[in-house]
């Protein structure tokens, strides 16, 4: 049997799936009248984004954004393992660790940070849409088309990527000319892992607060 003209491969829906999401993701921060530097988008990609975004409920949504997070973390932790394991091997094991040059060093930290954002975060967003979309049955109709995913895809991939290479020129120097034992690394160890869950109450906030309003406006059409 031959199949449909619209019908989708495995990767195809799946990919659809993430412009499904990250449309979502990118109306609350429209919403709010900002933008994320590096992630641009035009008025007419802004009103087709919000369009998508209208399809699904918050609860979808937020379930592919606690996923990607989770995936993220543990794909990132993979990396960096790899990554290490790499650097010790070429050293000639762990006893020459000490005697690594710093430059061969930081390459290994710059590489794994493209790795981790440019790789590692795309293949996050793609598994946990593909894990959302199954548990939700999402279906065909309500994916954004062949040419819009594709568009879409291609700007997500070239925005994360461009973002990777400037947080690797921007860290990278930090670990290079700033001492391990200087005040900067002294206070950033203590204060970061205390504002972590303070960043993450807030970060909820921002989504939740965004999504009430939209909420409320499709129940007063609703009840109209």
């Amino acid at each position: 049997m031959n199949a449909l003209p619209d019908s989708r491969s495995t990767l195809e829906r799946w990919l659809a799936l993430v412009v499904r999401y990250w449309a979502a993701n990118m109306t609350l921060v429209h919403q709010r009248g900002q933008d994320w530097p590096g992630f641009g988008y035009s008025g007419d990609e802004k009103s087709e984004m919000q369009s998508i975004a209208e399809k699904f409920s918050g609860r979808e949504f937020f379930a592919w954004l606690a996923i990607v997070a989770v995936v993220f973390i543990a794909i990132s932790g993979a990396v960096m393992f790899a990554g290490f394991s790499c650097l010790t091997y070429a050293v000639g094991g762990e006893r020459n660790m000490a005697n690594t040059p710093d430059s061969l060093f930081y390459l290994t930290f710059g590489l794994m940070i493209v790795v981790c954002l440019a790789i590692g975060f795309p293949a996050a967003m793609l598994l946990s849409a593909a894990l959302v979309g199954r548990w939700f049955k999402v279906a065909a109709s309500d994916l954004p088309d062949r040419a819009a995913t594709a568009r879409y895809c291609h700007k997500l991939w070239f925005q994360i990527s461009r973002m990777s290479i400037i947080m690797m020129v921007v860290l990278l120097p930090l670990w290079i000319f700033i001492p391990n034992d200087s005040k900067f690394w002294v206070t950033s160890r203590l204060v970061v892992p205390l504002l972590s869950p303070v960043v993450l109450v807030l970060t909820a906030a921002y989504y939740f607060s965004a999504r009430l309003p939209r909420s409320a406006g499709n129940t007063r059409r609703g009840g109209g």
